[in-house]
């Protein structure tokens, strides 16, 4: 079963929290490249318009130390 997430629906202004999402990849462009991040879509109950809302991190991916991305 998936975690419960919270979403925000701006064109009611009210939020709602569904463990009925799918995550889809965004991609966001950076002056200095491109990123992609995963992002949690689900459907409002309240207007009907998708929302979006930062998928929550895996946790087996292990977070990096902030030294990797230093150079000396």
């Amino acid at each position: 079963m998936r975690k419960p997430l919270k979403f925000f629906d701006i064109a009611a202004g009210r939020a709602f929290t569904t463990a009925e999402y799918r995550v889809v990849e965004v991609e966001i462009r950076f002056p200095h490249g491109v990123e992609r991040r995963p992002m949690a879509v689900a459907v409002s109950p309240y207007t009907g318009h998708l929302c979006y809302s930062f998928a929550p991190r895996r946790s087996e991916i292990k977070a990096a130390p902030l030294t990797t991305y230093f150079k000396e």
